[in-house]
């Protein structure tokens, strides 16, 4: 083996290892709003990624709702797709990922351009934003209350 394939078959090592040791699999769990007027759902698949449902009520109805795609593309970074009801999907990719947050964007969407998400403890912090974070709306949700 040559110096430079070494080199590439070390980083390549490297990257997998990393891309499969931090991910987005602190999302799982249910999250509601403190109104309890929105919650979200997320469950992990045995392939890494996670499938997600939304769903916000007003006045007893539901006013919102969108199927949630969060996966590591072959590509090599993470992508969440929003399957929002009554619109085509949308498909933003990571640009930025710790061990408790994750961002996406995708700048020709019209809104929202960026979509975060940080843990701390029993709260999830969702933002939707346009880029540059301008006309930023955010969510602060906890865990769901279990009921039996």
């Amino acid at each position: 083996m040559t110096t430079v394939q070494a080199i590439i078959a070390l980083s390549l090592l490297a990257f997998s290892g990393h891309a499969q040791a931090v991910t987005p699999d602190w999302l799982v769990g249910c999250w509601e709003t403190t109104d309890k007027a929105s919650k979200e759902v997320w469950v992990a698949e045995t392939d890494g990624s996670l499938i997600g449902f939304s769903a916000s009520a007003e006045n007893a109805e539901i006013a919102f709702y969108e199927l949630l795609h969060i996966q590591f593309s072959k590509a090599g970074a993470w992508t969440y797709t929003a399957y929002p009801s009554g619109q085509k999907r949308t498909v933003f990719t990571a640009t930025q990922m710790t061990d408790d947050s994750i961002t996406f964007a995708n700048p020709a969407h019209d809104y929202p351009q960026q979509i975060s998400y940080r843990r701390e403890g029993d709260q999830l912090f969702a933002t939707i934003a346009a880029s540059g974070g301008k006309n930023a709306r955010s969510f602060d949700k906890r865990q769901c209350e279990e009921t039996g």
